[in-house]
Parts: structure tokens; sequence; C-alpha cells
């Protein structure tokens, strides 16, 4: 995601999260048995008032101005929510990490689907998967390999580590990538199965 249009976004859910709970929070702290612990000071309405009353919304709409701006407010802030929403990227195959050398890009799940081949063809591994998050500077890579029976974890991993993952270090290099390898093994239960 854009880091511009992140920060908006959790400044804008920010704002919106801190009026709804200051409002809740007044409300809550203005009724019942909290109101007579208040102090003096603190702004509470009246007994048995209401936001807008009958006589107050029908001086308003006997304006001429009201029913127009009322519309086009509520059609302005439905335009803006959608238009906000539509401007947010979509997650899964459109992310793009750096490589190395000349200013080029790769979709990570290209990228991750290599690396896995490569690291499926390695000696003892049976089955691979990669997940490549990209990022913007800083990327991390999940890899699951499902080891074939009678190999050494070891030996697997040292053979994958000097093999594909230093390979994809080596192309989104100067970016740094951290790496989570889970080994596994298939279960006997699973083998007797097949």
């Amino acid at each position: 995601m854009n880091p511009m249009r992140n920060a908006v976004n959790r400044t804008l859910l920010a704002l919106t999260g801190a009026a709804l709970l200051a409002g809740g929070g007044w409300l809550a702290l203005t009724g019942g048995a909290v109101a007579e612990r208040l102090p003096g000071w603190w702004p509470a309405p009246g007994t048995g008032t209401v936001l807008l009353d009958r006589a107050a919304l029908a001086d308003l709409r006997g304006t001429g101005w009201w029913t127009p701006v009322l519309v086009a407010g509520t059609a302005s802030a439905l335009l803006l929510c959608l238009a906000w929403f539509l401007a947010q990227p979509r997650r899964g195959g459109a992310r793009r990490l750096p490589l190395a050398g000349p200013p080029l890009t790769l979709r990570s799940r290209a990228l991750a689907a290599a690396v896995a081949r490569r690291a499926e063809a390695t000696d003892g591994v049976e089955r691979a998967h990669v997940h490549l998050p990209a990022g913007n500077k800083r990327s991390r890579a999940r890899v699951r390999l499902l080891l074939e029976p009678g190999a050494g974890p070891g030996p697997v991993l040292d053979r994958v580590t000097r093999g594909p993952l230093d390979e994809v270090r080596d192309s989104l290099a100067p970016h740094p990538l951290r790496i989570h390898v889970h080994l596994g093994v298939r279960s006997a239960r699973e083998r007797c199965a097949r």
C-alpha cells in the first residue's frame, strides 16, 4: 500500500474513532447515576431534551435552503466515501517487489512461485510453498518445506538456504529479506492412506 495513503487511512480512522468515542463517552457519562458525580462545568444535555425538536425541524424545513443543502451534503459524503473506497489498492497478485540492478519490479507471486520451484528441485524436498508479501524497503519470506522421507532437516535446510533463498536474497538486494522457514514431514498415517 502507498505509505501516504496508508497514513491518511490511519489518520481518518483514528479521527473517526476519537469522535465516536468522545460522543459515546459524553452520552454515557451524562445519563444515569454517573451524571450526579460529574463536576458542575461538565456540559450535559437538559432533562428530556432532544437533539432537534419538532418545532426547530419544521422551521428548518420551511426555509428554502434546508432540503437542497441536506441532499447535496448527503450525496457529497456518499460520493467521497465511494471515491475513497475505489482508490484503495487491491490486495493479491498486483504487489511488486523491487529487484537489484536497473529499476525493475517483479510480481511477488511470480517470484514466490520461482523460489518454490527451485526449492522443490533441491535434494530432500518433496514439496515447497513460498509466500513473499511485497514491502517498500523491507521484505519477508515465509517458506514451508515438506521433507522427503528419510531426509535430514539440517542438510536440507543448508542446501535450500545456500541455493534458492540466497538467490532471492541477491535478487532483492539492497533491500533486506527476512526469511522464516518451516520444515515438516509427512506423517506415517498420511503415507498409509495414500
